[in-house]
């Protein structure tokens, strides 16, 4: 009696957990677009791939049930381990989803922020004119004017002690000649900071949006052209592309000819090759990735993402219409779909027996493999995402420390006519100053490089099916992130970034050092200078 009352309470936790799975884990019809409401603005326009349909569009569906039950065949709880696992994929794709929309954002907010001049990210004012306003005032009120007279004064009092106590005229007069020069150019960017760095950030703008534009078009173009590309190229390889492959099994499938009745399912076959003839297998496959199905050797191949995917986002998951599209592809009728569907009258959305393995993906069967695809998308956009999102992050906050750095000219100017430490103190303001402004552009020399190696990956990995060509672009996303500071470092510092001419001397000196001639060189200008014995005295 306790064994059977047990049993009672289990099959009832079951029923249980099992609606409460079904209540979580299945989109109501007509429900908010949280993510989309929530989710970050998009920053371009004009036909961008991420915009032709709401972000709660790509969700995952699922057609069965937890659990079924009968007054003959009792309760049956068969349903409740798939619909565990596509909760799980559910939720992991939709943190996915979310990141990579999140990812795309700042990616174009990144390269389209001008945060001196202003841009339409920052709704057309530029955080330049206030901080011109507040240089000037620093120099008027705070640390101007007495500031560098009396800087002056010093500087005077230091170079007559030299001159005319030491006697060291050139010495004296070239450190002067610097200390004005300093001064000179340090009072521009006090007097005209709009002049100077504001022209120069708009350069460096102009320089970002040419190396993103190369490649996408292998030549100079807008700005914005260049962003729509490159956002469209990203949400391609996130978003549309992945939610295809947990949505219908895959980019691509095939079914054999001859296969398939009202009694059975279709046989599916692989996809590749698609002919045993290597010139006819590379032209099937050109037509089948541009078009939506092909007749290849004994079988049909179908393009899941161009023949099925515009139908099914133009709903939301849940709605009647994309419940009626999922009925539609499962029979293989094209007289089921819904009203709402253009091609209900234009007829130009042939259904078949080829098409109803697209389904399976969807159903009971189809939830353990989509459980894994999922796992393995997370962690390969998981390295996209920490790679593009340092780089993007890393271009707005360049900027705000620019803006930073600038607000501190008066204080540079002043320090600019001592020698000997105010030197050095202007000097590495100068070589921060112009690392922050260049690497935006550095940056986006990075990213287009990204970009064209993903691109190229793509199309040179087509034939290995698309596991394998995510995979290893995931795997060279993940390889250049953990190397992206050297990278980084690197090209920033040729324009005096992160490494600046003093580190890069510092380097040269010590490879210098282990050199025999450079050793020997170094000992005769010692014993010259009187700081090593010569061997007579020895």
């Amino acid at each position: 009696m306790k064994a059977r009352l047990l049993k009672v309470r289990y099959v009832i936790l079951a029923v249980a957990l099992a609606a409460a799975l079904i209540l979580l884990a299945h989109p109501l019809a007509g429900a908010s677009d949280m993510f989309g409401n929530v989710g970050p603005a998009p920053q371009i326009s004009g036909g961008a791939l991420s915009e032709q349909y709401p972000a709660g569009n790509y969700t995952l569906d699922q057609h069965f049930k937890a659990v079924e039950a009968s007054l003959t065949g009792g309760v049956d709880v068969s349903g409740v381990p798939p619909m565990i696992a596509y909760f799980l994929a559910s939720i992991l794709w939709e943190l996915t989803a979310f990141l990579a929309r999140t990812l795309i954002s700042l990616f174009t907010f990144a390269f389209s922020l001008d945060l001196l001049n202003g841009s339409e990210a920052t709704g057309g004012a530029g955080a330049l004119r206030p901080v011109s306003a507040a240089i000037h005032t620093i120099y008027a009120e705070v640390f101007g004017r007495p500031w560098l007279v009396l800087a002056v004064t010093v500087v005077g009092m230091w170079a007559m002690w030299r001159a005319l106590i030491q006697r060291r005229y050139a010495q004296t007069a070239g450190t002067l000649a610097v200390s004005l020069i300093y001064l000179i150019v340090a009072l521009a960017f006090v007097a005209q900071p709009v002049a100077t760095i504001g022209s120069a950030s708009s350069w460096t703008n102009q320089m970002s949006g040419a190396f993103l534009s190369i490649t996408s078009k292998g030549s100079v173009s807008e700005g914005e052209d260049a962003k729509l590309s490159g956002a469209d190229q990203l949400f391609k390889l996130l978003i549309h592309e992945p939610w295809a492959v947990l949505q219908f099994g895959g980019i691509e499938h095939c079914v054999k000819d001859g296969t398939g009745s009202d009694d059975h399912d279709p046989e599916s076959v692989a996809v590749r090759p698609l002919s045993k003839d290597s010139d006819e297998d590379a032209a099937l496959s050109r037509a089948l990735r541009r078009g939506s199905q092909v007749q290849a050797d004994g079988k049909t191949c179908v393009n899941n993402l161009n023949k099925y995917s515009p139908h099914f986002l133009r709903y939301p998951s849940g709605s009647d219409e994309r419940d009626a599209e999922y009925d539609a592809l499962n029979s293989g009728d094209t007289g089921k779909l819904p009203d709402a569907d253009p091609s209900a009258d234009r007829n130009d959305y042939k259904l078949g027996v080829a098409d109803k393995p697209a389904t399976d993906q969807m159903e009971e069967g189809g939830q353990y493999q989509r459980l894994l695809v999922t796992i393995v998308v997370f962690v390969g956009e998981l390295g996209v995402f920490l790679l593009i999102g340092a780089l993007s992050l890393g271009v707005i906050l360049a900027q705000i420390l620019l803006l930073l750095l600038l607000a501190f000219a008066p204080v540079v100017m002043v320090a600019s006519v001592i020698p000997g430490r105010g030197h050095e103190f202007f000097r590495s303001w100068i070589i921060k100053l112009a690392g922050l402004l260049v690497r935006k552009a550095a940056y986006s020399l990075i990213l287009a490089v990204l970009l064209a190696v993903n691109g190229a990956l793509a199309g040179a990995t087509s034939q290995l099916g698309w596991l394998m060509s995510f995979g290893l672009q995931g795997l060279f996303n993940w390889m250049v992130f953990l190397q992206r500071r050297q990278l980084t470092s690197r090209i920033v510092g040729l324009t005096g970034g992160e490494h600046s001419s003093k580190d890069s001397s510092a380097e040269l000196l010590t490879y210098l050092r282990r050199t025999t001639t450079f050793r020997a060189t170094e000992r005769a200008i010692g014993r010259a200078s009187g700081r090593l014995p010569s061997r007579r005295a020895k």
